[in-house]
């Protein structure tokens, strides 16, 4: 008769480790509330770092701010009044011509009644006089048509500094009230309203963001 306690009595087979104790495996890290993985101690664990700050129109930052695709409706205002005052310079300096011609007439009889008539030439004085009024008002009129439609060309791609060049025409286009013939006022009033309209602060905004794309655009 055996006995059961006995160490040399076999024993059936069973299964790998029964009868030894266990340790059960660590429970799975499971998501907190918050949504952050938690750390064996029940604290959260650290955030991921944050990703790049984007810049205004979207890019990474550090990378370069995307200029306007168009200017805004007073920088566009103010371009064409800007040309429509490039035009009235041209009809004052056609105007201003015609009138000079027509005078000449005038600067003969001036001439020759002068006390030093008979030491001179009536005729070449009056044709140097007006030869040279001629020219000046040629010039004159290049100067403005071409400056003025010039600067606000480069006004209107966002060019900060023909802003100001333009500002500075329109101080000294305070020189042409002085015409006769009533565009120089208008001339003017139209270059006074173009430099109020692109220093607003919408027009501002704009040459702002061009200045940071460093890529001025039509």
């Amino acid at each position: 008769m055996t006995n059961p306690d006995d160490e040399s009595t076999p024993r059936p087979a069973g299964p790998a480790g029964a009868g030894e104790p266990t340790t059960p495996p660590p429970p799975a890290e499971t998501p907190s509330s918050t949504g952050q993985a938690s750390t064996g101690q029940g604290f959260p664990a650290a955030p991921p770092p944050p990703p790049a700050f984007p810049a205004a129109s979207g890019a990474p930052y550090g990378a370069p701010v995307a200029a306007p695709t168009e200017p805004p409706r007073n920088v566009n205002i103010a371009f064409w009044l800007f040309v429509a005052g490039a035009v009235l310079s041209v009809i004052s300096g056609i105007i201003t011509i015609v009138s000079i011609q027509g005078q000449r007439a005038q600067f003969l009889d001036a001439v020759r009644n002068s006390k030093q008539s008979g030491s001179v030439d009536a005729q070449s004085v009056a044709d140097a006089v007006i030869a040279g009024a001629t020219v000046w008002a040629i010039v004159t009129l290049i100067f403005w048509a071409v400056t003025l439609v010039l600067f606000a060309f480069f006004m209107r791609r966002g060019a900060n500094w023909a802003r100001i060049v333009l500002t500075v025409l329109a101080v000294l286009s305070l020189l042409n009230i002085i015409n006769g013939f009533g565009t120089g006022f208008l001339e003017f009033a139209l270059a006074v309203v173009g430099v109020v309209l692109i220093w607003l602060r919408s027009s501002t905004e704009y040459f702002a963001a061009v200045k940071a794309s460093k890529a001025p655009r039509a």
